[in-house]
């Protein structure tokens, strides 16, 4: 299925219905995952593109609570196994052709699969046995409402995976994203105003945060075409942060080992973002960007995804690019029914 696809929000539009949509999710979800309570132990994460990034997050924390979970963007399973409790799939459509088709494939081979969807019906919701859907909200090219409501579905799912309920924190990210965007307006305002308006950009987070890398890289580069691209910090210190220069501009995600990467990089003439709470102390020279820290790594993954998001519109501003222009007709890349497959 290729051609231009029509969406129902515009970014600006999408980011005023995000929140809204979160609360109403954050009160209709959670009872119904908590009367499920899966208990698998073995769990592959399936995804492409922002849902991809949407899983790196839920993935660390899995794995800190002891249970045994792998990510994969489906490309990557050319073969099934039949070794996990579960293959839990996220897409905010559900009509991606690699998740799809894996889902069908691990289904087919005995394998228990679980679509989770901002859509209300889609191939993906026919390919798996079991279909989370967050609510089948409008969307924007540039994703917003659909991977609020995804991600915070997904965060929730795992919160009851890994301590048997939901976190009371996900009814507090609206006011948390709100209160921030309103403190934080003046210093994205000039982030926006600086290199980062010509140069490139790297965006670098700590494991428990590798969502909010990942999915801010795919928001620049999608929207006001930025270079940008995303790394786990442990990775980024082995070489990539070798070409800090000042064409190229940093976000960075974290804690204190993420605040002593900002003084690394603050040697050459650079311009770095933290993205932190209140406890770290930062260098002189890193733009501080404060997130409250009474949240789970998901929540606050969500808040600081919503909060960049106003940066991302201010870059595209500042670049003269409109965010909701489509670069490219997306060949090859969504289905319209599982037969397609």
């Amino acid at each position: 299925m290729s051609g231009v696809p029509t969406y129902g929000y515009t970014f600006a539009e999408g980011r005023a219905a995000q929140l809204p949509a979160l609360r109403e999710l954050a009160a209709r979800l959670p009872e119904r995952l908590e009367r499920w309570r899966p208990s698998w132990r073995r769990i592959l994460l399936a995804g492409i593109g922002a849902s991809h990034a949407a899983l790196a997050t839920p993935l660390h924390d899995l794995r800190a609570s002891g249970i045994e979970a792998a990510r994969t963007d489906c490309s990557d399973y050319p073969i099934t196994t039949t070794g996990y409790d579960a293959v839990l799939a996220l897409s905010q459509s559900g009509r991606s052709r690699e998740t799809t088709d894996l889902v069908a494939r691990f289904s087919a081979a005995g394998v228990a699969t679980v679509a989770l969807t901002n859509a209300e019906h889609s191939p993906l919701r026919e390919a798996a046995g079991t279909t989370v859907s967050a609510g089948d909200y409008p969307d924007s090219r540039v994703s917003t409402v659909g991977f609020v409501v995804t991600f915070a579905a997904l965060g929730m799912l795992t919160d009851v995976l890994t301590g048997g309920r939901v976190h009371g924190g996900w009814a507090r990210v609206p006011e948390a994203v709100e209160k921030a965007l309103a403190a934080e307006a003046d210093r994205l305002a000039d982030f926006a105003a600086g290199p980062l308006r010509h140069g490139t950009l790297d965006v670098v987070a700590s494991a428990p945060q590798l969502t909010t890398a990942e999915a801010a890289a795919l928001l620049f580069r999608e929207g006001p075409l930025v270079p940008a691209t995303a790394y786990g910090t442990r990775t980024y210190l082995h070489g990539p942060m070798d070409v800090a220069s000042a064409t190229t501009s940093h976000i960075v995600i974290g804690g204190g080992r993420e605040a002593a990467l900002a003084a690394q990089l603050l040697q050459k003439p650079t311009a770095v973002l933290a993205v932190t709470d209140e406890s770290v102390p930062l260098p002189p020279g890193a733009v501080p960007l404060r997130i409250p820290a009474a949240f789970t790594p998901a929540q606050r993954a969500l808040i600081e995804v919503c909060v960049l998001q106003d940066l991302v519109a201010r870059v595209a501003e500042s670049r003269d690019e409109s965010v909701d222009k489509v670069a490219f007709a997306r060949e090859d890349t969504k289905i319209g029914a599982l037969a397609e497959l």
